[in-house]
């Protein structure tokens, strides 16, 4: 089985292969990191959807953060990328690189027994090496303990500072608007209250001017004389014995005197 794996060169394309995978799981690692970092300087409109997941986690806390450091951390750990989780990628990378090494040591170890030519064993430890070896340097290079260390430094700055100081304004606020409610419409039900009264006192004070003007009215004897003088010459006009009643018919007579007495 070994001496056939080695003459189809299964062990080669299998490092490969894993150096393919390693290099993938390197990539979407540091897109994650990359897209998290820019999203730092516009919170206010990110991009990507784990910062938008974040910040929605953030805005559902009814509670400032006490350890915004070991938050971050757990929503780092569910951040994904590719459909996969970032510390599985992360892993993954590690596990590609462990593969290579160990395809390259069973595949010369099958060379060694087998008794193959030094070229075919210089080929596959070359493959090893230069597999491995990319990754580890790949790895090493993109420096994802430094890229997720400024996610926490950037994110935990503004937890614990800026967004802080806007939910407890927002806090306040809320309070604030709680306190004016019952004082608005204990204000409210006064002023109803005030144009009950209004309406109730105008007609009052209508009636108590009207009887004030015929107050005065009386109090004046000139005009009580004047008065007294129209109010008897209606009383003779009415009189069946008035010098006016041949002037009308009966009917008409006594339709008059109902109307005139009606009147008085």
């Amino acid at each position: 089985m070994l001496e056939f794996c080695v003459k189809q060169n299964v062990f080669l394309y299998a490092m490969i292969a894993a150096g393919i995978a390693g290099v993938w799981c390197l990539f979407w690692n540091n897109r994650f990191y990359t897209r998290g970092i820019r999203d730092l300087g516009r919170l206010k409109e990110p991009k990507s959807k784990w910062t938008r997941s974040v910040l929605e986690t953030c805005q559902r806390k009814a509670h400032p953060f006490s350890n915004a450091g070991a938050f971050m951390r757990s929503q780092i750990a569910q951040g994904r990328s590719a459909g996969m989780a970032v510390p599985t990628l992360l892993r993954g990378s590690q596990n590609m690189i462990l593969t290579v090494l160990a395809l390259s040591i069973l595949s010369l170890w099958a060379i060694y027994r087998y008794r193959y030519g030094e070229a075919e064993l210089m080929r596959y430890l070359g493959t090893g090496i230069a597999l491995a070896g990319g990754l580890v340097f790949f790895r090493l290079c993109l420096d994802f303990g430094g890229k997720e260390e400024i996610l926490l430094n950037g994110w935990t700055d503004y937890l614990e500072n800026e967004f802080a100081a806007t939910k407890q304004s927002a806090v306040l606020e809320t309070v604030q608007q709680t306190e004016r409610q019952p004082v608005q419409s204990v204000q409210a039900e006064a002023m109803a209250q005030a144009g009950t009264g209004a309406a109730k006192t105008k007609p009052q004070t209508a009636g108590s001017e009207s009887a004030k003007d015929r107050t005065e009215l009386f109090a004046d004897p000139e005009k009580e004389a004047r008065i007294s003088k129209v109010r008897e010459g209606i009383r003779q006009t009415a009189a069946a014995e008035s010098r006016f009643a041949g002037m009308l018919t009966p009917e008409e007579e006594k339709l008059m005197r109902e109307i005139i007495s009606e009147y008085v």
